[in-house]
Parts: structure tokens; sequence; C-alpha cells
């Protein structure tokens, strides 16, 4: 089959990423406006029930990063938690639905942990006096 200028086709079986292009023309030099992709608005924690799992759990991971430019996936290092983030809850719950089902992975969905970083270290001399005020003033 041949697919001209302007056509849409689907490919099977080819490891690539969503938006890239292809052509027959190695010497082809081209160059195409990327598409825009908006940044995510929710992100939550995400973490498989088995530990034994982990290698599922990054397989389907890595997978679902490569076809879906707005599911993005970044490990923090403070709270010791894989934080998934995409375009709002339902986009989230169902690649926690595809690793369970796709992968054999089921997972537990959370609200991200917030690593605190400032604590008191040193009493610092402090003054002050409460006037109360009884009555009419």
């Amino acid at each position: 089959y041949l697919v001209y200028a302007g056509d849409i086709c689907a490919l099977f079986g080819i490891d690539c990423a969503s938006g890239d292009t292809f052509t027959n023309k190695a010497s082809a030099h081209l160059s195409m406006e990327s598409i825009h992709v908006p940044d995510p608005v929710i992100s939550v924690s995400l973490k498989p029930t088995d530990k034994n799992d982990l290698d599922k759990f990054s397989k389907g991971i890595n997978r679902f990063t490569r076809e879906d430019p707005t599911f993005r996936v970044h490990y923090d290092t403070e709270s010791k938690e894989t934080i998934v983030s995409g375009m709002g809850e339902l986009h989230l719950e169902i690649y926690a639905q595809r690793l369970e089902r796709e992968y054999g992975c089921p997972c537990i969905t959370g609200k991200p942990k917030v690593a605190f970083r400032e604590t008191v270290t040193t009493p610092i001399p402090f003054e002050f006096t409460h006037k109360r005020q009884i009555g009419r003033a």
C-alpha cells in the first residue's frame, strides 16, 4: 500500500513515540513542527501492591510514557515515591487500571507526600506583652 501526503495510516510493531514522522527518503532534510503538549494538571503517587511486581510496573510505566506525551513520571527521592502526572484524575485512574489489566500489576494510588524542610533549630529571644482589653474602648 502507498501512503500519500495528507494521508493518515497506522503501523503496528514499530518502536516509536507519539508524534514521530516517517519518510521513505533517508536524505530528506525535513523540519517538522512539534506538537503542543500541555502541562499536567494533577499528580498522584503510584506504587505496585506487591514489591515483586516492580519489573512489570516499570515496563508498563515506560510504555505509557512513550505512548502519551501528557503522561509524565518522576521519582521523588525525598519521599521515595513514584509520582505520575496527567491531565485529570480519570486519566491517571485509567493508567492504573491498565497496569493491572495488561501487566498483572495492581497498584495503589494516593496523594503525594510533602517533604517538610523547615524546622526550629535554635532558640530565639522574644519579648511580647499581651494587653488584654476588657469592656468598651
